[in-house]
């Protein structure tokens, strides 16, 4: 039987693999440049990531010591990589309704994958006390912001008004 720490490894290297394989074709997209499958491929990874994901938190939950957000960074990590498949799913969403790529939807896009690596990242911090994060303090735990969820949600709805208003036209 597979334990849930090597489930975790596995399904985080995919999910991170496939986030990272959109992040590059979204930079493509953003600077239109490139084989002209760059947005089937960004969104495409997106979705194969956004399948990962779950599993990835799951495992990671029940490989963690005590089985249970019981650390900070690890209740960081959920709400990193929540804010990220929201915001993933709200690209897909809109390139599912014949939205076109242009500059904002890249940028959306790239978000997604940046607060994923992110996540992947404090992942690194909490396992190895290791992390790409060398700027931020070590010895206390950025908490996610409160201004950046409200941010972060005031834009999810005026995206999906938008495509509403634009679907209804």
């Amino acid at each position: 039987m597979i334990s849930s720490g090597t489930l975790h490894v596995i399904s985080t290297e995919l999910t991170v693999g496939m986030f990272s394989l959109s992040g590059i074709a979204f930079l493509l997209c953003l600077i239109n440049k490139g084989p002209i499958s760059r947005e089937p491929v960004a969104h495409w990874a997106l979705f194969f990531g956004l399948l990962a994901t779950p599993m990835a938190i799951i495992t990671g939950i029940k490989a963690s010591s005590g089985g249970e957000l019981s650390n900070p960074l690890l209740a960081n990590k959920v709400l990193l990589s929540m804010t990220a498949l929201g915001l993933a799913i709200g690209v897909i969403i809109r390139n599912r309704r014949g939205g076109r790529v242009d500059a904002l939807h890249s940028i959306l896009g790239l978000s997604s994958v940046g607060l994923m690596l992110v996540t992947a990242s404090l992942g690194g911090e909490y396992s190895r006390r290791e992390s790409l994060l060398f700027f931020l303090p070590k010895e206390t735990v950025p908490i996610f912001p409160m201004w950046a969820i409200i941010f972060i949600s005031i834009l999810g709805l005026l995206l999906i008004s938008k495509s509403a208003i634009e679907h209804r036209s």
